[in-house]
């Protein structure tokens, strides 16, 4: 994997003041009972944000929006990893989704394929979400086998999401119609790709390549967008400045206020979730609203 020289020297710094990285704890990720629904949308947040963030709440918003426009008296229930019973609070044992404070530590179970030994507390986030992800998915589908699936993840948690999904069988991942993923830090270039504007110039976002992407069963019902001020995705740091300015909501005109890590919900939920929601009609076959 290629990441910036300065980038491995910053981790290289917190990681040599670090301790390995314990386990964290995990639950036993089990889906409420519920009646089943026509879709069910499975979120994935990304790292520091808190259950029930503005930013989940927005992808969520435009999911209901985009069905009641496209198929209207079709119902949805919403899981979000970390909180399955959707009490805005995180589940004991569920994806932590770590902060920067705890995303560096030595690694000592790391894939060298997948994985930086010195980002312990990443990683370790990660797979929990990961192994989160695929037991949601099996608890649904077998559940509720009319359910049609669409699964979004958030930069570590689009990481989470489409690392776990190697782990779900091929009939499972079938009744996924959608998988859209966001400032995916892990981000390559390929047919999935919706980076309008975007510089990519290693061809991968900060933590390098993933191996495979995502799973060949599901790649072509992938989308994985990328701002052109993310420096996750774009693996360009010091592009992760313009987070810090202060009064970016009165510039949205302009594209270093408009298309970093944290914009999406400004300028890709709303036709990302449409797009969802018109692959889960026509997978279906169900009658398209006119």
């Amino acid at each position: 994997m290629r990441v910036t020289v300065s980038a491995v020297l910053v981790l290289l710094a917190g990681a040599a003041l670090a301790a390995c990285t314990p386990p964290a704890p995990r639950g036993s990720f089990s889906v409420p009972p519920a009646p089943c629904t026509d879709v069910v949308l499975v979120t994935a947040r990304g790292s520091s944000q808190e259950v029930d963030s503005d930013e989940t709440r927005s992808v969520h918003r435009r999911f209901r929006e985009a069905l009641t426009a496209q198929a209207p008296g079709r119902s949805v229930r919403i899981l979000e990893l970390g909180d399955l019973d959707g009490n805005a609070e995180a589940d004991p044992g569920g994806y932590p989704a770590y902060g920067f404070d705890r995303i560096l530590g030595v690694d000592l179970t790391s894939d060298p394929v997948n994985d930086f030994a010195v980002t312990g507390g990443y990683n370790e986030s990660r797979r929990v979400g990961s192994a989160e992800v695929a037991a949601v998915i099996d608890q649904v589908t077998t559940a509720c086998p009319d359910a049609r699936l669409v699964v979004v993840g958030t930069s570590m948690g689009a990481d989470a999401v489409a690392q776990g999904l190697p782990n779900v069988p091929d009939e499972q991942l079938d009744r996924i119609d959608a998988l859209h993923l966001f400032g995916d830090p892990r981000f390559m270039v390929g047919p999935w790709a919706r980076a309008p504007r975007a510089w990519i110039p290693s061809g991968h976002g900060l933590l390098g390549v993933r191996t495979p992407y995502v799973p060949t069963a599901i790649a072509p019902r992938t989308v994985s967008w990328c701002g052109e001020f993310d420096g996750t995705c774009t693996a360009q740091w010091h592009m992760s400045i313009f987070q810090l300015l202060p009064f970016c909501e009165q510039l949205r005109q302009f594209a270093w206020c408009s298309t970093r890590h944290v914009d999406y919900d400004f300028w890709a939920h709303e036709s990302a979730m449409a797009e969802a929601v018109g692959a889960v009609v026509r997978r279906a076959g169900w009658q398209p609203a006119t």
